[in-house]
């Protein structure tokens, strides 16, 4: 989790410290809301978040856009450890006027900021080293509802289900983490996503190849203790003299060296990989078939 934690809190300190238009912060101070808006006991609207840094950047917007003259409140916030409440006294009917129109209606820059603004509030995002998962946990069906339906209009495949009280908008694969990072203006976030994913590759690739490297090198071995077994048990039959000149030279060239791959055998004897192959198959076949006659008159007797 502590990994998580700390991918989730680069990004959000990049999307914080961007400069973004105008269109863009009123589309994250709408998504702020929409993921933590409450009441405070006498009705004052506020929004919660997790870090002194989102609350002023909201708070800043909030000023510029809206007009709204908010108050940052600190307080302690059970499990999640301590946290923010931006109030706005007396601004009930224009943080409700600001909230009542569906996001998926926002200019498409307003929506990406809209997504940047749940993600501040209530995002994650897992290191490359362990997945590429993202997740926004909202408390609000709607609000999970409009972030579903805006993914979607910037062509990602989002998913969402339930868990206990919240609805959890997710995107899972490299490819669609690094679209998303691009539409919340966290680029550099995704070109170092970028570099893990290849370095991963690059090792995924390297992996591979060592991997059959070995199945071949373990396959070439398996086939040098079956070729000399075979030559040994011919010539326990009937010598290897019995054996035409060019098969002896064969035979001879591989007890001669068990472990020498066929290719250097073939170089020996000025043969291709195939040749020897071929060869050392044939004095099997003829150690096999002389098993064959030996068991055949066993049990003829």
């Amino acid at each position: 989790m502590k990994g998580q934690l700390s991918q989730s809190l680069k990004v959000k300190e990049e999307i914080l410290a961007g400069w973004h238009a105008r269109t863009f912060e009123r589309g994250l101070l709408r998504g702020l809301l929409d993921a933590g808006l409450t009441s405070l006991a006498d009705g004052t609207p506020a929004v919660a978040v997790d870090r002194a840094r989102t609350a002023r950047v909201a708070h800043r917007v909030a000023a510029e856009q809206l007009q709204l003259d908010a108050t940052v409140l600190k307080r302690q916030g059970g499990a999640r450890g301590r946290r923010f409440l931006l109030a706005f006294p007396g601004a009930q009917d224009a943080v409700r006027r600001f909230t009542e129109a569906p996001p998926q209606r926002l200019p498409a820059l307003a929506r990406r900021g809209y997504v940047a603004g749940l993600f501040l509030a209530v995002g994650s995002l897992t290191p490359p080293s362990t997945g590429y998962l993202m997740e926004l946990r909202l408390a609000r069906p709607a609000a999970a509802a409009a972030a579903e339906s805006i993914l979607v209009g910037f062509g990602l495949a989002p998913h969402r289900r339930l868990r206990r009280e919240y609805s959890v908008v997710y995107l899972r694969g490299a490819d669609q983490i690094a679209e998303l990072l691009s539409l919340i203006h966290a680029q550099e976030a995704r070109l170092k996503l970028e570099d893990a994913r290849s370095v991963r590759s690059m090792r995924g690739t390297v992996n591979r190849l060592v991997n059959a490297e070995s199945a071949n090198v373990e396959k070439s071995v398996r086939a040098a203790i079956a070729h000399s077994e075979w030559i040994r048990r011919f010539a326990s039959q009937r010598g290897l003299e019995s054996l035409p000149p060019k098969l002896r030279e064969a035979a001879q060239a591989r007890l001669d060296d068990p472990e020498a791959p066929l290719e250097e055998i073939g170089r020996r004897l000025g043969l291709t990989k195939a040749g020897v192959h071929y060869r050392l198959r044939r004095i099997a076949e003829l150690a096999m078939a002389r098993d064959e006659e030996q068991q055949e008159r066993g049990r003829m007797l």
